[in-house]
């Protein structure tokens, strides 16, 4: 081989130093992306087939070496749509292609990728900076059950929440064995109101008037509020009260209508209640009450259901309901305000009455050979011969919200490779200097 071999092999020196420099150059350009995974070089040496006596050590040739599965840092940004995951795979995104008459679709081959910093567009879907569509699997709003099948682009409702009627109201706490107001022990009857003779025991009244609502407010205590709708999700407040009549027995009262005058209804009795020596309710036997016809304020609410399991009647020094649980079923109308990520991948839509609505379970795909997908720009593989088919499903998988993965390339790393990478390949010109100094001896002997 002799001076020509020896600068041959410093050619491919200098050419794999190159190659290595070209990685570095682009890992520290893309220290800050997001998602970003670093190229590593990866030498090989290249020997002539010869002789054992003939053997020398051959040129270098660098190729590629992928960091796919080695995962940058969790940056916190604070922003709810943004995502990062913590483990093995990728997320599953889709392009969005435009046709000449103006009308969007999305590829179904997926591309793959660990860039999370998505938002919602102005049709309600999931892109990235890259411009990339997060898919998933859609989930039915009722059920919450995600449907099989291919993952498909995610996009969340473009219309407003319908309302919800109420249909249960879930009401608990402690009744004191005293309240705080002592007239309320009396059995006194409001001037104009007959006795109710069939109800046991007796109550003060089924009803009260507008001119008759001290007497209630002076012998009852507050029993709190909630705020219930109708078919059409128009609100309206149920405000209850207790009044202990003369048997030691609790009547709770709903005001039906807050604007009521003269001797039009105001109150009405909703239900009464008895309980055992040691606090537990006996009567109504059945805790889930159903109640029909109820009213208040002019808002019809239908038939509802109130569950009154956990009410007690136990001693309590301030004389007052506690509540320990007041709730209802029902809302209002409301628009799209913004979208959740659950940590196990289930996608939210939020909404401006403060419930969130079950959308689709993001696409998260693993590889048996991940280190061989085919990287695109943007910070997408696409699937190849060596990678295999993806296979989906989250597994041991975390999806952190509210931040997204840093790149994985190190500057401090990058600059130590590039001294080193930098003196290689000064090496290696000397090496081609040495030799064309032998090969000017060589000539100026035969001169």
């Amino acid at each position: 081989m002799g001076i020509f071999g020896a600068m041959q092999t410093a050619v491919s020196g200098m050419a794999a130093q190159a190659y290595a420099l070209d990685n570095i150059s682009g890992n520290i350009a893309n220290s800050q992306t997001i998602g970003y995974k670093r190229i590593d070089t990866n030498f090989q040496d290249m020997i002539p087939d010869l002789g054992l006596t003939a053997r020398i050590t051959g040129g270098v040739t660098a190729t590629s070496l992928a960091t796919n599965a080695v995962a940058g840092a969790f940056k916190s940004t604070g922003i709810n749509s943004n995502i990062a995951l913590s483990g093995d795979g990728y997320f599953a995104t889709s392009q969005k292609t435009t046709t000449t008459s103006g009308a969007s679709s999305f590829s179904t081959s997926p591309f793959f990728t660990r860039r999370g910093d998505f938002t919602l567009d102005k049709n309600k879907t999931l892109v990235n900076g890259a411009g990339y569509y997060l898919m998933g699997y859609t989930v039915d709003p009722t059920s919450g059950m995600a449907n099989s099948g291919v993952p498909t682009t995610i996009q969340l409702p473009t219309g407003d929440m319908p309302p919800k009627a109420t249909a249960t109201i879930t009401y608990q706490g402690n009744l004191p064995t005293t309240p705080s107001n002592p007239a309320s022990v009396a059995n006194a009857l409001p001037a104009g109101i007959a006795a109710n003779p069939t109800a046991t025991p007796p109550v003060v009244a089924t009803t009260y008037s507008a001119n008759n609502e001290s007497t209630l407010l002076n012998a009852s205590i507050a029993g709190g509020s909630v705020t219930v709708y109708d078919a059409k999700g128009s609100p309206a407040t149920l405000q209850t009260r207790w009044a202990k009549n003369a048997s030691g027995t609790y009547d709770l009262y709903y005001e039906n209508d807050s604007k009521a005058t003269g001797t039009s209804p105001k109150w009405t009795l909703l239900q009464n209640f008895q309980f055992d020596g040691s606090g537990n309710m006996t009567v109504p036997a059945t805790p889930k009450v159903g109640v029909s016809g109820l009213s208040i304020d002019g808002t019809s609410l239908g038939s509802i259901t109130i569950d009154f399991t956990g009410m007690s009647q136990y001693g309590d020094t301030s004389g007052q309901f506690r509540t320990t649980n007041v709730a209802q079923d029902g809302y209002s109308s409301a628009s799209l305000t913004g979208v959740y990520f659950g940590d196990k991948g289930r996608v939210y839509a939020q909404y401006s009455n403060g419930l969130q609505q079950p959308v689709a379970d993001i696409a998260v795909a693993k590889f048996n050979g991940g280190q061989a997908l085919k990287r695109l720009d943007g910070g997408v593989y696409q699937q190849s011969d060596q990678s295999g088919d993806p296979i989906y499903g989250a597994g041991d998988s975390n999806i952190l919200v509210g931040g997204l993965e840093a790149s994985n390339a190190d500057i401090s790393q990058e600059f130590s490779l590039m001294i080193a990478t930098q003196q290689a390949y000064s090496a290696n010109a000397k090496v081609i200097t040495a030799a064309q100094q032998m090969m000017t001896e060589a000539v100026n002997v035969i001169r």
